[in-house]
């Protein structure tokens, strides 16, 4: 693979979407499609503090722990 760089066209609200994914004001946009094209290529794994986090928040919903929109909306009078 060589190193050589193309131009392409993309559409101004594209554009514009790059620029919020800047992690400074002047990143280029090729670091922030490598970064992306990376994330792809490799997703984060979720951290151990995450899965017992949501192991924790199944075991809660097994135990009834959770509440329906129905009875949510009855309990706010929003019915």
């Amino acid at each position: 693979m060589s190193d050589e760089t193309t131009t392409i066209e993309i559409l101004k609200s594209d554009r514009d979407l790059l620029d919020e994914l800047r992690r400074y004001p002047d990143e280029p946009y090729l670091a922030i499609i490598r970064r992306l094209l990376e994330e792809i290529e490799d997703p984060e794994t979720l951290s151990p503090e995450v899965i017992a986090g949501i192991q924790a928040s199944l075991d809660e919903i097994r135990r009834g722990g959770f509440v329906t929109h129905e009875a949510l909306k009855r309990d706010l009078g929003i019915e």
